[in-house]
């Protein structure tokens, strides 16, 4: 119960009972002094009666006594007259009047009038006696018809004083209401300030001390975020490009290595030959600008590719890691990439640039992949690498199309894992795909990497959707299951309302749809973002950041997410001594200022899984706690 509804209740009972107790007051007052009043008129009715008759009396004139009598009861103000002398008794009984007041009101308020007695005398002798009751009847049909109308007057005025007070204490409240919406604006990462202040003592001050806690919380969410990009820079990121540095470039590759989702991708290394011959000419700071420009022309060419990721590994070598591709769908992009990259380099004075590739698979080591990707530089740079390069066979647009067609023809099949909290209890369900591509199941990052580049990824999606709403239908599981959306069909103005129909499908049949969007797609179209979460919200749809950096908490802060999936990496990589060990404490702090729910993934090591959650984070997903299960074996407890 609100605040303002209590005081109205409050409001109402006191003006309620204000009312009855004054209506009662009056009606009891005005039946007393109709009481008194008829007493009064009878009493005086009796003694200027007695007096009118006396003298008729004397000369024992009863008939004419009878004709007065009849002359004064017939006025219908009386009940009775009873007259009484030696052997004569006249008595008169009024009937039945043609209008009275209701009978409830007649024994709520009776109207009670004693008889009035009077003597008669002739001289010294008592001739009669004189009995008059006066008639209450028209005193109560009066005393009801005043009662009524005063009732009338009574409802109309406490029902615009409770108007009256309701708008009022509206306005009193409304700073509470300003005050609980500033609450309610810090747990979803808004920042919500009452310029206007209202003008109580006690709510003032609750505004200013509002105020003040969302300047404060804003202040302390901005210096978490200001130190974990601090300590992301001095650790992972190389300061004359902004990419990541060798050590990040290594746990990356290490955490794909050992991700089950991706099965497989392409390594790049890109090879800046006659840096030595430049610094040697030009001086150390003629690098830069060309290290600057060769790191922005392979941001402009690899843009074609979302899910690449670029690292510098020393003074000039780059790493491209190019996840869920196949060799010979990198080769014309490698072609190119070697194009453009050395016109640039041979402008700034430098030799050339050499790209060496090696595939990568899951279950292998860094160690591995790089050594044989070592042994390919030096082919290239030995000019053996052509003979390599020419017998990857390339593969044109019909070919992947074609790839593609048969991932989608077929019915992906679903799995489910569970992300748990604390108490072992499912926070909400995964739902991983696979895809057969005619010889066998595929995971799904090839797909959607194969979908990307051919501009199909929505038809992934809507694939996906479809194949768990049938799977649910068949098999009703009451949990919430999440889908994992690309950025292209986040950003399709379709996107809220395709999946609020689907949503509503599943609530039918107990379950609830959540989504996850990947981190890179906020960084690269942040407010297409920001507006298509804000829609999935409005249609009752949990959203999900995943794989979430120190670039992603910093975003926390307009992003109303309900929860975020960090990168597999601070798994992967927690019992390495520094900065994963630090980041991690300070990202999960910046996210539960914010009202946001942590989640680690791909936790392989039952020790890591303890350090998490020594870390407070709300909930971990990975081999140590549970592996995917098919949709048809999810436990029966779960449905």
């Amino acid at each position: 119960m609100t605040l303002f509804r209590l005081l109205l209740i409050c409001l109402v009972l006191l003006v309620a009972s204000l009312t009855a107790t004054t209506l009662a007051l009056f009606v009891r007052g005005s039946q007393e002094y109709l009481v008194t009043q008829l007493a009064s008129h009878g009493q005086d009715t009796a003694t200027s009666f007695g007096l009118s008759l006396s003298p008729v009396l004397a000369g024992d004139d009863w008939v004419l006594a009878e004709s007065m009598v009849d002359a004064i009861f017939d006025r219908g103000d009386f009940a009775s007259l009873i007259l009484e002398g030696g052997d004569h008794r006249l008595e008169r009984v009024a009937g039945a009047p043609p209008e009275v007041a209701p009978a409830w009101f007649r024994r709520w308020v009776p109207v009670q009038v004693p008889p009035r007695v009077t003597e008669i005398n002739a001289g010294w002798r008592l001739v009669a006696t004189l009995t008059v009751t006066a008639n209450p009847q028209p005193a109560m049909l009066h005393l009801y018809r005043i009662a009524r109308h005063a009732l009338m007057v009574a409802l109309v005025v406490a029902l615009l004083s409770i108007v009256s007070g309701a708008w009022i204490l509206g306005w009193i409240l409304a700073p509470l209401k300003s005050a609980q919406a500033q609450a309610e604006g810090l747990r979803r990462r808004r920042f919500i300030r009452q310029h206007k202040l209202p003008l109580l003592t006690e709510l003032r001050a609750l505004t200013l001390t509002m105020n003040r806690m969302v300047e404060n919380s804003e202040q302390q969410y901005r210096h978490q975020c200001q130190r974990i990009e601090q300590l992301q820079r001095a650790s992972f990121i190389d300061a004359e490009t902004g990419l990541g540095n060798g050590q990040r470039g290594r746990d990356r590759l290490d955490q794909m290595l050992n991700d089950r989702e991706l099965e497989y991708g392409v390594l790049v290394q890109v090879h800046l030959s006659g840096l030595e011959q430049l610094e040697h000419k030009l001086g150390l700071a003629a690098q830069q600008p060309l290290i600057q420009g060769v790191t922005e022309l392979m941001r402009q060419q690899l843009a074609r590719l979302p899910l690449a990721r670029m690292y510098r590994m020393g003074q000039a070598d780059f790493w491209i890691l190019l996840p869920g591709m196949e060799a010979p769908d990198w080769t014309d992009s490698g072609e190119q990439l070697t194009a453009a990259l050395n016109r640039q380099v041979t402008l700034a004075g430098a030799t050339r640039v050499v790209l060496a590739q090696q595939s990568f698979h899951f279950g292998q080591s860094v160690a591995e992949v790089e050594q044989q990707l070592h042994q390919q530089l030096q082919r290239c740079l030995s000019g053996v690498a052509v003979v390599a390069e020419a017998a990857v066979e390339q593969t044109d647009l019909s070919a992947q199309q074609a790839r593609l067609l048969r991932l989608l023809q077929r019915v992906p099949r679903l799995l489910l894992q569970p992300v748990v909290d604390c108490d072992g209890e499912p926070l909400y369900y995964e739902v991983l795909a696979r895809f057969f591509d005619g010889q066998r199941w595929r995971a799904p990052a090839s797909v959607v990497v194969l979908a990307q580049r051919l501009e199909q990824e929505q038809q992934v999606d809507l694939l996906v959707l479809e194949a768990l709403l049938a799977q649910v239908k068949q098999r009703p599981l009451a949990a919430t299951l999440a889908v994992n959306l690309t950025a292209a069909s986040l950003l399709s103005a379709q996107c809220a309302p395709r999946l609020g129909r689907v949503g509503k499908q599943l609530r039918a049949f107990g379950a609830s749809l959540a989504v996850e969007i990947p981190e890179q797609a906020l960084l690269e179209h942040p407010d297409g973002v920001r507006f298509a979460v804000e829609q999935l919200q409005q249609q009752g749809i949990p959203v999900w950041l995943d794989h979430v950096t120190p670039a992603g908490v910093a975003e926390l802060e307009t992003l109303p997410v309900t929860g975020i999936k960090l990168d597999p990496g601070y798994s992967r990589h927690l019992n390495q001594q520094g900065s994963y060990e630090s980041l991690l404490p300070l990202m999960v702090t910046a996210a539960h200022a914010r009202g946001v729910l942590v989640v680690a993934e791909q936790v392989e090591d039952a020790g890591v899984a303890e350090r998490l959650w020594s870390h407070q984070v709300d909930g971990l997903q990975g081999f140590a706690l549970t592996e995917p299960r098919p949709f048809t074996e999810v436990s029966a407890v779960d449905r």
